[in-house]
Formats: C-alpha cells, structure tokens, sequence
C-alpha cells in the first residue's frame, strides 16, 4: 500500500534537489552533471516506510553538499566566491559603508 504523504514528501526532496543542482551550479556544465545526478536520485521508487524517507533525506543533503564543495573548488581563492556573490546580490544589497575616520 503507498503511503500518498511519504510520496508527497518524496515528490518534493526531488522537486528540491533539483532546484539545488541549479542554485549550486556556476556553469553549464556543472548544471548539466548536477541536474543528471539528481535526476538518477529521483529515479528510485517512492520511499515505503518513513525512516527509508528521511535515509533519502540525508543521502540527497550529502549530494547537495558534494555539489557545493565542487562549486567552491573552482574559485582560486575566497574573494573570488565573495567577489561573485556580491556581484549576483547586487543590487539587493545595500552598499558597503565609507568613512575617513579610523577606529
């Protein structure tokens, strides 16, 4: 018997990882191999029992994650992922303050 909230559940960590290989990506090939890897991930049946569910949780947060040190793992140095995004917050964000005087 399907269990329909396990499915609901199951519908949208798929949904979500793969909004995930998106947001994370900073090419489109990155995109291309995270959207494929997490589409491999959705192809596995609906989760049964509810702990199974929350396994799939954890496997899909270690993947995320594995997307996000690749990401990281392209810039040079940590300006360069700050620098980006800065540039991608823009104009959301407000500017930085200046100021002649010193501490």
């Amino acid at each position: 018997m399907k269990d329909p909230y396990l499915e609901s559940e199951w519908t949208e960590l798929c949904d979500h990882l793969r909004r995930c290989a998106v947001a994370i990506s900073r090419n489109a090939d990155q995109k291309s191999k995270f959207l494929r890897q997490a589409e491999e991930f959705a192809t596995q049946a609906a989760p049964d029992h509810y702990h199974v569910l929350l396994e799939r949780t954890a496997a899909a947060s270690k993947l995320a994650v594995g997307w996000q040190k690749a990401r990281a793992a392209g810039f040079a140095h940590d300006e360069e992922m700050i620098d980006e995004a800065s540039d991608e917050s823009f104009p959301a964000s407000d500017p930085p303050t200046y100021s002649h005087a010193h501490a």
